[in-house]
């Protein structure tokens, strides 16, 4: 889980740079934004790599601007929920995305924070649990954005304990991580 307060500075950074050690090289890469358009999922990638993923996608839940952004995007590789607590929905495009791919798979999530905008925490566990091992059973490495300054602290350790880590960026831009330590 990477927790920013909003308008911290290096947080598309530390996106893109856990997408890209999770998925170096021929990979492909999945954004599901609240809260990006879609043009400025991949800029994000741009601006460090000078190019684009083997593959990627981008599914926009609710209303956000499905272009923005400088990318020229190939309109079959955003997807829209046009309702954002559709999760039935939103699990069946990552579902689409993931399945049948041999290459390493990394996927933002961004953001929990927006995710409990439109429903409440036990249905936002109770998709996260499925999505989280949805993505665990093909391999895929990913992170989902909060901003811990806007949950009680009881929500965020709830969420936590579906995670393997959380990444805290600090206001100045530094992280501080911390794993939980798993059996077998």
């Amino acid at each position: 889980m990477l927790g920013a307060p909003s308008m911290t500075s290096g947080t598309d950074e530390a996106c893109v740079d856990m997408l890209t050690q999770a998925a170096p090289g021929d990979a492909s890469v999945l954004w599901v934004s609240f809260t990006t358009p879609a043009g400025a999922c991949l800029d994000r990638w741009r601006s460090v790599h000078g190019t684009d993923p083997r593959d990627f996608g981008v599914i926009i839940v609710g209303e956000t601007v499905g272009g923005g952004g400088n990318a020229d995007i190939d309109s079959q590789a955003v997807q829209t929920i046009s309702n954002a607590s559709d999760l039935t929905g939103i699990g069946i495009k990552v579902g689409e995305f993931i399945s049948g791919r041999d290459e390493r798979i990394a996927v933002c999530f961004d953001s929990l924070t927006a995710l409990l905008q439109y429903v409440d925490l036990e249905t936002a566990y109770e998709f996260l649990h499925a999505l989280t091992g949805q993505l665990h059973s093909v391999g895929a490495v990913s992170h989902f954005h909060i901003d811990p300054n806007a949950h009680e602290q009881r929500t965020i350790d709830t969420l936590l304990s579906l995670f393997d880590a959380e990444v805290r960026l600090r206001e100045d831009g530094t992280a501080d991580v911390r794993t939980r330590n798993l059996v077998g």
